[in-house]
């Protein structure tokens, strides 16, 4: 891109975020003739009709709203540019991204994260919760370091590390008679008021076909896909749930978590972008992960 069309989608942004040719010429400190001779060449240049100057005052049209979207992402990533170049001068950390299904990503990532920005010379640190199959789809494209995901048919990803193999807990409201402490044996759900996570999670299948193996038939009461609705739920005294425990997290004391005998382990992969292996920083990153499962799974 040439500087002439770059000053030239500064002109068309700052007149579309401050409604007018005059506070633009403000904000981009050149004259206002100068920001509509930009404003002009710019649809000559691409051959589109951006504004409607019919009343007096330039309407942005349809085409500058569709053009407005595209020229938005261009400065964000040329903000980006700048953020890694001052990181670099001043050789910091720089940024590290990941990307994780909400179990892992509403609370123990998090956490997690801020304790690694909060390391000496530790870097800026970014998160983004989405579906498996979207934190796959992020990992693929490089917009991430890491991804956290349960594993997918259509994987084909390199991997980080050893999948994270989490052992399903009983969830339970306090006081309920099963909350004492001690693992819980699944019998003892039998007939039991239980919320269900349905089968639009890839997990309900999971937690079903224990269930079924074993000849145990709790009462289902409630269905949802996402365990953090299931949490919520039994702690309102719903029921109980058998969940990873990292969903349960962030509602303290609100539950009660205790181990389930037999089990299943719901398997979270770790990946990586194809030819980037993982970064110090990553590997450093996945060790504290490792180390906090396996303190709070003790």
């Amino acid at each position: 891109m040439t500087p002439a069309r770059l000053r030239q989608l500064e002109a068309f942004r700052a007149v579309l975020r401050s409604g007018s040719v005059m506070r633009a010429a403000e904000m981009l400190r050149i004259t206002q003739p100068a920001v509509t001779k930009l404003l002009r060449a710019l649809e000559e240049d691409t051959n589109l009709v951006l504004f409607d100057r019919s009343r007096r005052r330039l309407v942005p049209t349809a085409e500058a709203r569709r053009f407005e979207a595209e020229v938005e992402l261009l400065f964000q990533a040329a903000k980006r540019v700048d953020r890694l170049a001052n990181d670099m001068r001043s050789a910091t950390a720089g940024e590290f991204r990941v990307a994780a299904m909400p179990s892992l990503g509403m609370d123990l990532l998090p956490r997690l994260l801020a304790r690694l920005g909060l390391e000496p010379g530790g870097p800026r640190v970014s998160i983004t919760v989405v579906s498996s199959l979207e934190v796959q789809d992020l990992v693929h494209s490089g917009q991430v370091e890491l991804g956290f995901a349960l594993p997918l048919p259509t994987n084909s990803m390199p991997v980080a590390a050893p999948t994270l193999r989490i052992p399903a807990a009983l969830v339970l409201p306090p006081g309920h008679r099963l909350s004492a402490p001690g693992t819980v044996p699944l019998a003892a759900l039998e007939g039991e008021r239980c919320v269900l996570l349905g089968r639009q999670f890839q997990l309900g299948d999971v937690i079903e076909d224990l269930f079924d193996r074993h000849g145990v038939r709790p009462l289902y009461v409630a269905e949802t896909q996402n365990a953090a609705a299931a949490c919520a739920m039994v702690a309102a005294g719903m029921g109980v749930a058998v969940l990873d425990p990292v969903s349960t997290l962030p509602f303290g004391g609100r539950l009660v978590v205790r181990p389930l005998t037999p089990t299943v382990e719901f398997p979270v992969q770790v990946l990586a972008p194809p030819d980037a292996p993982p970064s110090k920083l990553a590997r450093h990153f996945i060790a504290m992960l490792q180390g906090e499962l396996t303190t709070m799974l003790r």
